[in-house]
């Protein structure tokens, strides 16, 4: 009787054990990556953002050149329309489908200078609303305005420099 005992009590805790085993569920999962062109941007015109011939201020100015290539003066200055003249930066993005980009303009003065002399440029502006493009069939395009800051008197010259764009997937 003792035997017959353990026997039943090895069989309950085997189908116990085999219960459990048949509960048990297994779900394959699924696993994937998407791989992207690398997005690029390119300057599409020569020489960039330029604000034109204008005379010598006679008090502390600006000149904004919009993103919308509208050129504007805060007064003390005459804005000539002979070469070069005036006009915003071009740019060309390429990269995947229908993808949406961030563009990434200066927040702080960016100098030109002509010689030891320099000018500030700032509050750049993209054609973008919220500096945020879309790809259309892999590529977009967009203009960057800004200000020019002139100081009294500020000598005449040509004044040249650079400053950073980039772009970058949303």
């Amino acid at each position: 009787m003792k035997k017959t005992s353990i026997i039943i009590a090895a069989i309950i805790m085997i189908a116990g054990f085999t219960s459990s085993l048949m509960a048990q569920n297994v779900i394959q999962t699924g696993a994937a990556a998407k791989i992207v062109s690398a997005l690029t941007v390119s300057n599409t015109d020569l020489d960039g953002l330029h604000f034109g011939t204008m005379t010598r201020p006679t008090a502390a100015t600006t000149v904004l050149v919009t993103a919308g290539n509208v050129r504007s003066d805060g007064g003390a200055i005459t804005l000539l329309a002979q070469t070069p003249t005036f006009h915003v930066a071009h740019y060309s993005v390429s990269g995947d489908g229908t993808a949406t980009y961030l563009i990434t303009l200066p927040t702080t003065n960016v100098p030109i200078t002509n010689g030891s002399v320099s000018m500030i440029v700032n509050n750049f502006t993209s054609s973008k609303a919220s500096n945020i493009g879309t790809l259309v069939s892999g590529a977009d395009t967009f203009t960057v305005g800004a200000t020019l800051n002139l100081d009294i008197n500020q000598a005449s010259g040509l004044y040249t420099g650079s400053y950073d764009v980039s772009v970058a997937y949303n």
